[in-house]
């Protein structure tokens, strides 16, 4: 028998065909009930937070406040979220020069007015101060000294003069923070390349604990949270949405407490497991994370970064998604593309200065991958020359990538989907 089978693949889906005697399981995340109220809830949630005072007792009509918020490598609906809340705080006399907006981009590459716009709205755009993140430019950071884990912590200027900051994000797996949202709002989001760097260390980024869906013991979600105790005032909205962009929960308040009660919701949808190792992993990437193959390494990583993975030793992951931005805005490209080998780019990613420190992390992470077990992508033909100087096989359909890896692994070998890789922390139960 033939079963068929639904994968994401940016703002699409695709179908592909398995034997069903290949399968061991299409493991999709679940599917949360929409709230229904969205702008009532957004205010009720900021009224009853988790381990703070309601957000109308930490504001005052003289106080600065800064929103951070997410750029457009993250689907949050930041547009729904934050205008209850600029309403709220309107209703609270708080005047629009005292507020001001910030794009969390960390190291990522700059947003156009219009990409700001489009997440924020134009109304927004034009009536208060919004502005991208400079991770590069020291005379928008401040220095407030080392993190307990000796992380050099530079952040933006008006992130620190702010009296309150108001965190707006999304809950979902990370392949290094165990999830986003919370502080990462923070750091990575308005810190400087040298403190992003360091966050994202080879010993941090390799430690057996900066998995995907860990927090407890794991150093990059650690040097987050200790971060945050050296800024000051710290108020986080941050959203649970299903893998089809459906928003279940709202978790609003302390970023470590509020940030926990968000975790465990998502759990729920997203924490699962298999009883078998497969062969090959095929993963499935939705928009926007599929913006780019270096976010495409959320889907890759899916199978691995995990505390048990559920692919055996040189198996195969084959990762879909458009890639519309091509490889990277760093030198994952040129760096992957022009080593003489994998092991001695192992060595470079070792040594600061001998690779671009933005790209480190992500090499570290597809060093891992590439290492143990092949690569197969698939993807729009436009980006065939790039992925295959990379040294991985492209192809334009999962089921020629299908019919590609079993004639690797055998007609007998074992099959794992996750259609919506990003969504999804999977383990091998032994």
């Amino acid at each position: 028998m033939i079963k068929n089978i639904t994968m994401a693949y940016g703002k699409k889906t695709v179908a592909f065909e398995i034997p069903t005697e290949n399968l061991i399981a299409a493991i999709l995340p679940e599917k949360v009930s929409p709230i229904k109220d969205f702008f009532s809830a957004v205010e009720k949630s900021i009224q009853n937070p988790e381990g703070s005072p309601p957000l109308r007792e930490l504001i005052d009509p003289a106080k600065k406040i800064v929103f951070i918020v997410d750029d457009n490598t993250r689907p949050t609906p930041t547009k729904n979220i934050i205008h209850p809340i600029l309403l709220y705080l309107q209703k609270y006399g708080v005047p629009r020069y005292n507020i001001s907006i910030i794009f969390a981009l960390g190291a990522h590459r700059k947003m156009t007015r219009n990409e700001m716009a489009s997440l924020v709205g134009e109304e927004t755009i034009d009536s208060y101060a919004v502005s991208n993140h400079e991770a590069y430019d020291a005379k928008a950071l401040l220095y407030l000294g080392t993190t307990r884990f000796g992380t050099p912590l530079y952040v933006n200027k008006t992130v620190v003069d702010a009296d309150l900051r108001i965190l707006i994000g999304m809950i979902k797996p990370h392949n290094q923070a165990g999830y986003t949202g919370g502080g990462k709002s923070i750091l990575p989001g308005v810190c400087g390349i040298d403190t992003i760097v360091t966050n994202h260390s080879f010993n941090s980024t390799g430690h057996p604990m900066s998995r995907l869906g860990i927090t407890r013991g794991n150093p990059i979600r650690d040097d987050i949270e200790d971060a945050l105790t050296k800024i000051g005032p710290s108020f986080i909205v941050n959203l649970v949405m299903d893998h089809l962009g459906n928003i279940g929960g709202i978790f609003s308040g302390d970023y470590i407490h509020a940030h926990k009660e968000g975790i465990k919701y998502l759990d729920g949808l997203v924490k699962k497991e298999i009883n078998e190792q497969a062969d090959i992993c095929i993963c499935g990437t939705p928009s926007p994370i599929d913006i780019n193959f270096y976010q495409m390494l959320n889907s890759l990583s899916a199978p691995y970064r995990v505390r048990n993975p559920i692919l055996k030793d040189n198996g195969i992951i084959i990762v879909a998604g458009r890639a519309d931005e091509g490889i990277s805005s760093g030198n994952f490209y040129q760096s992957v593309s022009e080593s003489e080998s994998l092991s001695s780019l192992w060595e470079k990613i070792k040594t600061t200065g001998t690779i671009s420190i933005i790209d480190r992390a992500a090499l570290h992470i597809f060093l891992e991958g590439a290492s143990k077990y092949d690569i197969v992508i698939v993807s729009e033909e436009k980006n065939r020359p790039l992925i295959e100087n990379m040294n991985m096989k492209f192809f334009n359909t999962i089921d020629d990538a299908l019919s590609h890896s079993f004639e690797m692994k055998g007609t007998r070998a074992r099959v794992a989907a996750l259609p919506y890789a990003p969504y999804t922390i999977c383990n091998y139960h032994k």
